[in-house]
């Protein structure tokens, strides 16, 4: 009896399967599959945390691999000029490339605030007719103190954005992805100091 692995994706046969199939069938020529797999063409999908840093970076990224359009996420009312200098790098990728249609949108909001936030993720919903992933990033490191002195308002102004917000933003995503039946994903990085206590020198 032999083994046959089932696989739903439509790039199928990939992998070891792809070079089995190929020594059997001389009419499929090989060819490289794996960073197919791994394309978010037309896909929709929100950042926190991204107007600069980290959460920028993974912005332009998820954009790169094929996304519709990346909302980003951010507590500054106006985007900085680093995102700002990104968006206009995703443009011209977009105009000087017909394959590549993908875009950055910015979008105000404090993550702390779960019905703003779920708000943010219906309009995006409404907008686009899906969500297919999520990346919570926003996080905060308040306190400059050893953590033998960390204020209780401080430590507690760190969770409410790395933890609380975390959920929200997660929470916001999902929502939309059980509407629209979308198998998404939703990563969650915010900061470590949602989970540890930190010390900064």
């Amino acid at each position: 009896m032999s083994f046959k692995p089932q696989s739903t994706s439509p790039l199928h046969p990939i992998g070891v399967t792809a070079a089995l199939h190929a020594t059997s069938d001389s009419d499929a020529p090989p060819s490289p599959k794996i960073f197919d797999e791994f394309r978010l063409t037309d896909r929709v999908g929100i950042v926190s945390g991204a107007n600069r840093g980290l959460g920028l970076e993974m912005a332009l990224a998820l954009v790169e691999a094929g996304a519709r359009v990346v909302y980003c996420l951010d507590l500054p009312p106006t985007p900085g000029e680093e995102w700002l200098k990104t968006k206009e790098y995703v443009e011209k990728m977009a105009s000087g490339n017909n394959r590549f249609k993908g875009r950055l949108e910015y979008i105000s909001v404090d993550v702390r605030n779960q019905k703003a936030v779920w708000k943010i993720g219906e309009e995006i919903g409404d907008r686009e007719g899906r969500m297919d992933f999520c990346v919570a990033a926003a996080g905060i490191l308040k306190s400059e103190t050893g953590c033998l002195d960390d204020k209780a308002e401080d430590f507690e102004e760190v969770i409410d954005v790395n933890v609380n917000g975390v959920l929200y933003t997660a929470q916001a995503a999902g929502r939309q992805m059980e509407r629209f039946q979308c198998k998404g994903s939703i990563i969650l990085i915010a900061s470590m100091a949602g989970s540890i206590t930190c010390r900064v020198r």
